[in-house]
């Protein structure tokens, strides 16, 4: 795991562009505390800063290939690289080092248009091709790994952070007020693509870019994974179960590689229950991370994640969270997290990273993804169950009968209705719809809400709730949880890793009917099937629970701060955030 720059010059690199890279690493040196450096030629630059984990003692980056034609850095882990690299060496190609990045290297010179395939991991990545002075940068399948770009009048930089290229490479940067917009009215921004700094974009989830002097620098971003969702698993429900616990438990063992200490991340719910149970199956020593909040409140978690940590013989670790936690580190994570985002769970989390690291832990284990592919919300199962009992009436109603029974106020009424249904799945106003400054809402440039802007009418699912967790997955999921977890964590110098984004199993899942995905319409119900006997019925039966803090910890963050760009005083956390970022440009 580590920090990343690369700047592919249109001139030569100079001093000065060296200089500047080497300041970009000194300035997120918390991404890789461990070493660092950059490697330079006339036309391309590359800087990383290493957080040792696999190949501790020789995996230090940019790595090359055997005759050093090709140069590499690469942020995150690729856990099939085992399978990889013993596939790699049988056909002749030789490694120089233990660390998992370097199959990459070889992987594109093995099969240069469709490498990205084969990669199972979270990752973001620089490699550059000297002879043919082309650059290939790409980003992980669930977008866990971020990758920023911007185009200057020297050249094109790119970069694990936002706010080294807006401080080393840009002159004049301007606000990108819809992603504020976005920001404000969901609590995180739900573009693929975009910043809230205009001239800074990123490579969006699951895809890659190559750029090349003879292209004349065109930067030309592909998508090279896209979930099919098509029903052809032939088994019985049972044998999808068995299935389904058997990825589950390869998953948890790939992410258990490590040449450094491994932790949990336990709250009471399953998902991160089912991980920490399967790790035991692994490991005879698990630890496990639990906070709560001082006080008595609903949203601590803590005793019944205790109950569990008993019954299998955990070793607890807790973290207890009062409101000093929060008014006291406001302007700190602000200052790491890169993007604006308003989801007030930052305040729980960054303090469950400090204290894993701590206790000595680089690498822990997170529960996030397994809502989102077992369709564990609620409120958003009942919306999409709405949807669909509204599109089977409409398409039941005869033609030649629409016109006579149009005038009756009856009809009238079901399509004040469906408007009002369909309005929502266009724009995705499920229950974190929040308000909005008047200011920016009249600036901001009113768009359509679909995830990748373009295609939200494309996605041909067949069924709203693959509709609707489609923007879960690709909005909510990758720029919410998977963006903070990697903010977060990495400003402690830690390393989060997620079963749930495996993609054996979120390929196998989405070859489920929906019968056995969505059994009898309850969350989660093919996955607690699955984890029958892995966990005591309590912890299957538990109703969720967020990690909401409570509202008074939040309220006193917003009523104290002084609003510095927007005239209005914040009314919510979101705008807080969004206000504070806007006077950073």
């Amino acid at each position: 795991m580590c920090g990343i720059n690369a700047f592919f010059s249109y001139q030569k690199i100079n001093n000065s562009i060296i200089s500047r890279l080497k300041s970009c690493n000194a300035d997120m040196i918390y991404r890789g505390p461990n070493e660092q450096d950059v490697w330079y030629n006339n036309k391309m630059a590359l800087g990383q800063v290493r957080l040792s984990i696999i190949g501790v003692d020789n995996g230090h980056q940019p790595l090359f290939n055997e005759d050093k034609s090709l140069v590499l850095v690469c942020n995150g882990e690729i856990y099939n690289y085992k399978e990889l690299k013993s596939d790699l060496i049988g056909k002749g190609h030789h490694f120089s080092s233990e660390t998992d990045s370097e199959v990459i290297l070889h992987l594109y010179e093995e099969y240069p248009e469709n490498f990205n395939d084969k990669l199972e991991g979270m990752f973001a990545y620089c490699l550059y091709d000297i002879n043919k002075e082309k650059l290939i940068v790409g980003r992980d399948i669930a977008g866990k790994k971020p990758l920023y770009y911007a185009k200057t009048d020297e050249g094109i930089i790119f970069s694990s952070e936002v706010k080294v290229i807006k401080k080393y490479f840009l002159k004049n940067p301007s606000l990108n007020l819809e992603v504020l917009r976005q920001t404000q009215k969901f609590s995180y921004s739900i573009s693929p693509n975009t910043t809230y700094v205009n001239d800074i974009l990123k490579l969006p989830y699951a895809s890659y870019a190559t750029i090349s002097v003879d292209k004349g620098y065109n930067i030309d971003v592909k998508r090279y994974f896209k979930r099919n969702i098509n029903p052809t698993f032939g088994g019985s429900y049972e044998e999808a179960c068995l299935e389904i616990k058997r990825l589950l438990y390869k998953a948890v063992e790939k992410r258990l590689q490590s040449e450094v200490p491994v932790g949990i991340l336990l709250s009471a719910g399953i998902d991160s229950s089912a991980i920490a149970a399967i790790t035991k199956e692994f490991k005879e020593d698990v630890s496990v991370l639990s906070a709560g909040y001082k006080g008595n409140h609903e949203v601590d978690e803590r005793r019944e994640a205790k109950k569990f940590s008993n019954l299998k013989g955990f070793k607890w670790n807790e973290i207890e969270l009062d409101e000093n936690n929060f008014n006291g580190k406001f302007t700190k994570i602000m200052s790491i997290l890169d993007e604006p985002n308003g989801d007030v769970a930052m305040f729980a989390q960054w303090e469950i990273y400090k204290k894993a690291k701590e206790l000595g832990f680089t690498v822990l284990l997170s529960g996030n993804g397994g809502d989102e592919l077992f369709y564990g919300y609620k409120s958003h199962n009942d919306f999409a169950l709405g949807l669909d009992w509204t599109n089977t009436q409409k398409n039941k109603m005869p033609l030649r009968s629409k016109k006579v029974i149009s005038k009756h106020y009856i009809y009238q009424i079901f399509k004040l209705l469906v408007s009002k249904i369909d309005n929502p799945l266009n724009k995705i106003n499920i229950r974190n719809d929040y308000p909005l400054f008047d200011e920016l809402e009249k600036s901001a440039f009113e768009q359509s809400l679909p995830l990748d802007r373009n295609d939200w009418h494309r996605v041909d699912y067949k069924d709203y709730i693959d509709k609707v967790y489609y923007y879960l997955n690709y909005a909510w999921l990758t720029n919410n949880c998977y963006f903070l977890a990697d903010k977060l964590a990495m400003a402690n110098s830690i390393e989060v890793r997620s079963p749930f984004a495996d993609i054996e199993l979120i390929k196998f899942v989405d070859t489920l009917p929906l019968e056995y995905k969505f059994r009898n319409q309850q969350p989660k119900q093919i996955l607690k099937d699955s984890l029958k006997g892995v966990l005591p019925v309590y912890v299957l039966n538990r109703e969720k629970s967020g990690f909401t803090p409570p509202t008074s910890f939040i309220n006193n963050i917003v009523s104290n701060y002084k609003s510095s760009y927007f005239n209005e005083h914040p009314r919510t956390y979101a705008q807080l955030v969004t206000d504070y970022f806007a006077k950073t440009i």
